[in-house]
């Protein structure tokens, strides 16, 4: 058995593709520029060692996290890819952590490496990426639909829609920030009557609710059975969501509050939540997400191994399998939206997982299980730069 894989090349493509969804969250629309622009654009990385290549790609959500697919890349061209040529891919804790010492607080970018590195590490053992963070605790993921900020009826047509077109048995509802509490309280009343009982109901106010407002918006929401409350209060006011949590009968998921390992044992300590949000753009990919869902498990609390991927197949593909790796994963996996059912992806050419039925799939395949059209790649491509032994050119 073969125990180097010494990396040959890294390439970065920044791709000009838009989600088909543009959604609004409590904090502003998600950004994204005309034809040609970097702004709300993914990041495609692909790491090359003895004839293989491992893809992993990132979407910096903005307003989220600091980081754009313009820094994204430059930290991967000017900081990380050097110090990956000539390096064993199969020491991908070890590469990371140098990473990460070179270049901190950069976790987009850190996430598109750690992907592109299981992926590579997968196809070259012959074995899913599950397989490498200690393989599935499940055969299929229930997805979760994401309802963006609009006004009453538009939110309440976009629930029964992805309830009746896709079968999902969850839906979460953008809510906030506080001086909309009455018309969140209609919206989610409506979207409980719309979608039945048989459908589990979360509310996400990304960090716009005061503590204060929030108990009182869950308290008056008691019967529409809601599954959790998401980020209500701001990154940092953990206080606050203790309060929520001892004033409330609602599961309190802290999202926004979670980015680093740091984070998991802050929320854990302060007793400020019941579930942990794991996206790869804030925690920094697989290896450090798998990590976090292991904290969760010693405290006795539950994940949610999320992030909507909108447009970005490949990042879906990695989540479920985060999530399939997770055995303390909870109710529904958000990145229905970047899967070939809701938005196709222009640059892969399989479908390793789809939506059926509300769920998709664990991947089965080599690695992430993506085949990637290269000239496609090219064709989308905002800038594109090789690194390897000689420096970084353009192709």
């Amino acid at each position: 058995m073969r125990a180097s894989l010494k990396i040959d090349e890294v390439r970065i493509y920044p791709l000009d593709i838009v989600p088909k969804l543009q959604r609004v969250i409590p904090t502003g629309a998600i950004s994204y520029g005309g034809k040609g622009s970097w702004v709300g654009r993914s990041v495609l990385v692909g790491i090359s060692a003895e004839g293989l290549t491992g893809w992993g790609e990132i979407r910096p959500v903005n307003p989220f996290v600091g980081e754009t697919a313009t820094s994204v890349y430059a930290a991967i061209r000017d900081f990380y890819a050097p110090l990956l040529v000539a390096q064993n891919a199969f020491e991908i804790e070890r590469l990371l952590d140098m990473l990460e010492r070179k270049l901190p607080q950069n976790p987009s970018a850190i996430a598109a490496v750690d992907i592109a590195l299981h992926d590579l590490v997968g196809k070259a053992l012959g074995v899913p990426v599950h397989m490498l963070l200690g393989g599935p605790c499940r055969t299929e993921i229930s997805l979760e639909w994401s309802v963006g900020l609009n006004d009453t009826a538009a939110m309440v047509r976009e629930a029964e829609n992805a309830v009746a077109k896709y079968g999902v048995p969850y839906v979460c509802v953008k809510v906030g920030p506080t001086p909309r509490a009455e018309t969140d309280y209609e919206v989610v009343t409506a979207i409980r009557r719309a979608v039945g009982s048989g459908v589990g109901i979360g509310m996400d106010a990304n960090t716009s609710y005061a503590a204060g407002a929030a108990i009182a918006l869950a308290q008056k929401l008691e019967n529409a059975q809601l599954s959790y409350f998401e980020q209500p209060v701001p990154r940092h006011a953990l206080d606050g969501l203790r309060r929520i949590r001892e004033a409330t009968q609602v599961a309190v998921l802290a999202d926004e509050s979670l980015f680093t390992l740091h984070d998991a044992r802050s929320i854990i300590a302060a007793d400020a939540a019941d579930v942990l949000g794991i996206k790869h753009y804030k925690c920094g990919g697989l290896k450090r997400g798998r990590k976090i869902a292991a904290i969760a498990e010693s405290a006795g609390l539950k994940v949610n191994c999320a992030g909507t991927a909108s447009g970005s197949y490949i990042e879906a593909v990695a989540s479920a399998h985060l999530c399939a790796s997770a055995p303390n994963h909870a109710f529904g996996a958000e990145f229905i939206m970047g899967l070939p059912a809701v938005d196709r992806s222009p640059i892969v050419t399989n479908t390793p997982i789809d939506v059926v039925r509300g769920h998709c799939v664990v991947p089965q395949l080599p690695g992430l299980g993506v085949n990637i059209d290269e000239k496609a790649v090219h064709e989308h491509a905002l800038a594109r730069t090789a690194v390897n032994a000689s420096g970084a050119r353009e192709l």
